[in-house]
């Protein structure tokens, strides 16, 4: 048991090619519970999963989130998202979740949240789905325009830190195991 926990951990990779068929609902129910019993300061769990199904839905938040940061000038990733060239590498995803919560419902929100995304991305390989950490939005969640599809798609108004991490069956072989940097370690 102890060993394939640590299989799963050290072969987990960001996938960015995805089948466009549904996850089945009950691998995506597992996938979230994880998330839901993932740790929190104080055990807060701040966090508000939001499930966003369909590639339809999923496209839409590809334009939404490149309008929002062509709106945003002081965007970090304005020159990037924000430009006509920009593709994702999540737009065939068929399911998307977004991680987002109340910035004063932990001392470390930012880390909560972190930490169940990551969960969840564990819990996905685990269940032979891939995932991919994408960061754009929790850039965006601010701006007016955005803020208010958020709030359509079901995410909380008052939640303002916003992470997402788009889920489907893997369709590329996966990345290779690189080596991790020995200049990470020291002991």
């Amino acid at each position: 048991m102890q060993e394939a926990v640590l299989n799963n951990i050290l072969t987990r990779r960001s996938i960015r090619k995805f089948q466009s068929k549904p996850v089945p609902l009950e691998i995506l129910e597992k996938i979230v519970e994880a998330g839901l019993y993932a740790p929190s300061a104080r055990n807060s769990q701040p966090w508000h999963f939001t499930v966003v199904a369909g590639l339809d839905r999923v496209a839409r938040i590809t334009a939404e989130l490149k309008a929002a940061v062509a709106r945003m000038p002081d965007n970090p990733y304005r020159a990037v998202v924000g430009s006509a060239a920009y593709t994702v590498n999540y737009a065939n995803a068929p399911v998307f979740i977004l991680v987002s919560a109340a910035p004063d419902s932990s001392p470390v929100v930012a880390a909560d949240c972190s930490l169940a995304l990551g969960t969840m991305f564990l819990a996905a390989h685990a269940l032979g789905i891939g995932s991919c950490w994408i960061n754009q939005l929790g850039s965006a969640c601010g701006e007016p325009g955005f803020r208010a599809f958020l709030t359509q798609l079901g995410v909380p108004e008052k939640t303002t830190f916003t992470v997402a991490g788009p889920s489907a069956l893997p369709r590329a072989i996966l990345p290779p195991l690189l080596p991790a940097s020995p200049e990470a370690l020291t002991m």
